[in-house]
């Protein structure tokens, strides 16, 4: 199946209505460019908790914990979810984007949530399992990796630090996904000193999304913030890696939106897994020999 996707590189602020309009904007250009899918980056409908990170908290910045509070939303029924999901059916695309959930039933939980919608509706959502320190005080946490079945082929959602454990995207590619898409919000270690040719967290985002893809033998989208929001200043360079971990487009460190077109989406993955000297590497496992990995790790294990 021929399958054209779009990811989109965009400076989010914290105003829920401002970040509402780019998507709505963006959803139609993709649309009106023929294309099937767009990505949006991790909590870009809300704003990132930008000035409650370790390098940014300072007095005054649980203030922003409050703005999340009260811009969460319910998942499907919030006014900007709904309003997604309309944009989605009216121009028969498939949408994913990163927000601030409010648990429907536990008024004081709040969840990292990527939403999945189509031209069907509402499809699902994945709520954030692996959380770095900084968002355990704001965030609870998910539980399990779900795969969507959709007419352009299965798609399995992760979100940033999701990507650090290669558990993640396995568990994805085991559950049958053909795209794996990532939200993410990832930012230069010293917002003044923006070097993309020795920032180590610039250089691990470049390489997992390309190991990620290629070890799983699927496609890899993945969507950042890019500019200055809060005191944080993201690095963008959203992109598409093909199944053989090789880029297909990427947007470098601006806002905008890049396309790249699969004539044969399920043929790209079947060469990829046959090209390289028939390795196919979920094939080519032997589960029997991982006892470790699903077991927790001793306390010497992880802090020695």
């Amino acid at each position: 199946m021929k399958v054209k996707m779009a990811t989109v590189c965009m400076n989010v602020v914290l105003d829920k209505k401002k970040n509402l309009e780019k998507y709505l904007y963006y959803i139609e250009e993709a649309a009106k460019n023929e294309a099937d899918l767009i990505v949006f980056p991790e909590q870009s409908l809300q704003g990132y908790l930008t000035d409650l990170t370790a390098m940014n908290m300072a007095p005054g910045s649980g203030n922003e914990f409050d703005y999340q509070y009260q811009n969460a939303e319910p998942v499907p029924q919030g006014d900007s979810v709904r309003a997604v999901i309309d944009a989605a059916e009216k121009w028969n695309i498939y949408v994913v984007f990163g927000m601030t959930e409010k648990d429907p039933d536990i008024d004081h939980k709040l969840y990292n949530t990527a939403v999945l919608a189509g031209p069907e509706g509402y499809i699902g959502s994945y709520r954030k399992v692996h959380q770095p320190d900084d968002e355990l005080h704001s965030y609870y946490c998910g539980s399990d990796f779900p795969v969507f079945d959709t007419r352009i082929g299965k798609i399995g959602m992760l979100i940033c630090y999701d990507k650090w454990f290669p558990e993640s995207t396995r568990e994805l590619a085991l559950g049958g996904a053909q795209i794996l898409i990532m939200p993410t919000a990832t930012c230069f270690a010293d917002a003044a000193d923006p070097d993309y040719e020795n920032d180590y967290g610039y250089y691990t985002f470049e390489l997992m999304d390309k190991v990620r893809a290629l070890e799983n033998q699927t496609f890899f989208i993945a969507s950042n913030q890019v500019g200055m929001s809060g005191k944080s200043n993201y690095f963008g360079n959203s992109k598409i890696v093909k199944p053989d971990g090789k880029v297909a487009v990427e947007t470098g460190g601006e806002e905008t939106i890049v396309y790249y077109t699969s004539e044969d989406l399920c043929e790209e993955i079947y060469k990829a897994k046959h090209s390289f000297a028939g390795m196919s590497f979920l094939k080519d496992r032997h589960p029997g020999a991982y006892r470790r990995i699903a077991i927790p790790s001793p306390a010497s294990n992880y802090n020695g």
